[in-house]
């Protein structure tokens, strides 16, 4: 009996100096507490954005997330984006990179890059008192404060995401620095993930004879420049080309000369094409050639040149003989504000179609022209 007592009275005994055990809604209300000392309109911000970051399936989306959707999430004024490339592997994948100006920049040497860091690259918030205001963000005005992430994969500096911010609207805490720490390391990890992945792609979409895209990437340039175009509200055009009586030069000089002339003819092409202009080869001697930003107008005179241009073009086959051909050209626009779609993927596919009728019209016309179609007036 008096054991039994004992062992109660010891339950009941407290350690001095101990603090008092809390309940569980004390503890619930304590980690509530700690949670809210966390920029609370920063944490959910990103972890939005961390979705935004996963959902970028390749190299292009990624620049495009980081670029351009980061700053208008979060609120910010910009956002710029420096990457150490010193082989020019990330030239030549990014495709159409001059759209985001001096927002994008490619360095052959990490000394700059390392020099808004120092040894140990660290997050940083600096104002306009630091000297390195003066290195980031030059194209900008009114920004009084710069946010420096570094993006390091396995202790290599990858580059440098620079934001301007108009006022102290992020009040950097040790929570805070976790948080975007945590970020830039994502952010890092999917460039290196995009970068591989394409590679690979870029092998799997490449067209072997003219180095334009194949009809895949042509696809999947097309389905992204409609959603830029509609996220920009600006139009974009599509041309459908086609050599004219390619079959005929095929059978009267052979494969071997038929090749080399579409080959000389695709090259020629794209080298009067704009840097955000895209070219691919989608089966035998058609091809196709995206025109992001150009109204009907614009971009009827620039297939018109571009007829003239292949028309005027002498190809020496390395034999002696000089070859010309010329080229039939379907042209069709997609004004956002004008045609208003929903389904974007039904969208693609009606431009295609409707860029290859206008293509075949001017095939049935002789060749040597422009035939330009529109799209229907309502869009599902």
């Amino acid at each position: 009996m008096v054991d039994e007592q004992g062992r109660r009275g010891f339950r009941g005994e407290e350690i001095q100096g101990a603090p008092p055990v809390a309940s569980p809604a004390e503890l619930r209300e304590r980690r509530l507490v700690e949670a809210i000392k966390l920029n609370r309109y920063l944490y959910l911000q990103t972890q939005q954005f961390e979705h935004m970051l996963l959902d970028a399936h390749d190299l292009q989306a990624l620049l495009e997330v980081l670029l351009v959707s980061l700053p208008r999430h979060f609120a910010f004024r910009s956002a710029e984006l420096w990457l150490h490339d010193p082989d020019g592997i990330l030239a030549e994948l990014i495709v159409g990179g001059e759209r985001y100006g001096h927002f994008l920049q490619l360095h052959g040497d990490a000394f700059e890059m390392q020099e808004l860091y120092g040894l140990e690259p660290d997050i940083d918030l600096v104002d306009a008192t630091d000297s390195r205001m003066f290195e980031v963000l030059k194209s900008e005005h009114g920004i009084d404060y710069a946010l420096l992430l570094p993006l390091t994969e396995s202790g290599r500096l990858l580059g440098s995401l620079h934001v301007g911010i108009a006022d102290d609207m992020v009040a950097l805490g040790g929570a805070e620095e976790s948080l975007l720490a945590h970020l830039a390391a994502m952010i890092a990890r999917c460039l290196t993930q995009a970068v591989s992945h394409q590679q690979v792609s870029r092998l799997t979409m490449l067209d072997s004879l003219t180095l334009v895209s194949n009809a895949r990437g042509f696809e999947l340039d097309l389905g992204r420049e409609i959603a830029r175009a509609k996220r920009a509200d600006k139009p974009v055009t599509l041309l459908m080309i086609e050599i004219d009586e390619y079959d005929d030069l095929y059978q009267h000089y052979g494969e071997g000369r038929a090749r080399f002339v579409l080959k000389r003819v695709a090259q020629r092409i794209s080298s009067d094409l704009r840097a955000t202009d895209m070219m691919a080869r989608l089966k035998g001697a058609r091809m196709a050639v995206l025109i992001p930003g150009s109204g009907e107008s614009l971009a009827s005179d620039i297939a018109e040149r571009m007829r003239q241009d292949i028309e005027a073009f002498s190809i020496d086959d390395g034999r002696g003989a000089v070859l010309q051909v010329t080229i039939g050209i379907g042209l069709v626009t997609w004004e956002p504000s004008q045609y208003p779609a929903v389904d974007m993927d039904q969208l693609a596919r009606q431009m295609e179609s409707v860029g290859l009728k206008a293509q075949e019209s001017a095939c049935a016309k002789g060749g040597n022209t422009v035939v330009l179609s529109r799209l229907a007036t309502l869009l599902v």
